[in-house]
């Protein structure tokens, strides 16, 4: 089968888009056409370690290549919407970097674009739903062996990120014209559409906290707490935060449900699962498995016509309770998520 000609547009999101860039490589079904950073010597660089010559310092040249059937976009928030529209706009599939705008105005036009030109859109978010973790996970809910999903709880703590691996300045990420949010968007996008996958609902209101508790002076925020209620009934808490030590990440999460429940802690690394699980009674541990996808097989399975795990209308969803998460830290109170709005 011929190999699907992907080019990655932008490395801002480095901590995805390099791996991702290797997976392309070693892929037997895809080719890496090409690469554009706004840094062309970085650029140049990683084009280097995987052996692809082609870097270019104008991304138009990789979205307007007729041969090229798809686009990776990991440029910075402020310019996806448009490479994501152009993208499309050529035909091209599209992986998207998350969020995939900074507003809900921006996103709409995205939508709308993939809409019109019948593409594939994958959000980087929602490639979670592809790893082993989370599929097991779901499959527990789908059974039942949980009953039906009543709370959950996700913090995560992390620490500031960099604009490239030996860069310790935050760069574009801690910048409001750039980017929609600091450190609770940063991660909770992942919470949110994990959850709404899981109860096969949208958030029907969200209450925001945002702070500066370690860094008074960045313009976002580095922590955030959110109570999202889900049209299904389950109310979730989301915490996220940069304002951990260097080396002292951590990761939980807990869903209770009416016959059982499921914890995480990346500290001890298991997941332990109470309920329709015999001939166990009581608590059961389990290696977690992997909780990331890079999602190359799906992403080229769905470009041949395989029903895709998430579309562009889960981006505006999930982007949509974010932006209800600011409104509602702005205003101090509750918020509904404007989904339609243009």
């Amino acid at each position: 089968m011929a190999s699907v000609r992907i080019a990655l547009v932008g490395l801002d999101h480095w901590y995805s888009a390099l791996p991702l860039a290797r997976a392309i490589v070693d892929h037997p079904e895809a080719e890496l056409a090409g690469i554009y950073h706004s840094d062309p010597q970085q650029a140049r660089k990683v084009g280097q370690d995987l052996g692809i010559d082609r870097v270019t310092d104008h991304p138009e040249e990789l979205i307007h290549d007729p041969d090229v059937t798809a686009i990776a976009s990991f440029v910075s928030v402020d310019r996806n919407p448009d490479i994501c529209i152009a993208a499309a706009r050529e035909g091209k599939h599209i992986l998207s970097i998350k969020p995939l705008a900074r507003t809900l105005e921006e996103s709409s036009r995205v939508v709308e674009a993939v809409r019109d030109a019948g593409v594939v859109f994958l959000p980087a978010e929602s490639r979670q739903r592809l790893s082993a973790q989370y599929a097991r996970l779901k499959s527990w809910v789908d059974e039942g062996r949980l009953g039906r999903l009543l709370t959950a709880s996700f913090s995560l703590w992390a620490s500031l990120p960099r604009s490239w691996p030996d860069d310790p300045d935050p760069g574009w990420f801690a910048d409001p014209n750039r980017a929609p949010g600091g450190g609770w968007i940063d991660h909770a996008i992942y919470h949110i559409d994990l959850l709404r996958w899981l109860t096969g609902s949208e958030v029907a209101r969200v209450y925001g906290v945002a702070r500066n508790l370690r860094y008074p002076d960045l313009p976002l925020e580095d922590y955030g707490v959110a109570t999202v209620e889900f049209e299904s009934g389950l109310v979730a808490t989301i915490e996220d935060t940069w304002h951990a030590a260097p080396g002292a990440f951590r990761m939980q999460w807990s869903l209770v449900g009416s016959e059982g429940a499921c914890a995480y802690d990346s500290l001890s690394g298991r997941v332990a699962v109470a309920g329709s699980f015999p001939p166990f009674e009581g608590w059961v541990h389990f290696a977690p498995g992997q909780a990331g996808s890079e999602g190359i097989d799906h992403w080229i399975a769905a470009m041949r016509g395989e029903q895709p795990i998430a579309t562009v209308e889960d981006a505006h969803h999930n982007l949509a309770a974010c932006v209800a998460f600011y409104r509602s830290a702005a205003s101090g109170g509750q918020v509904v998520p404007q989904v339609g709005r243009r």
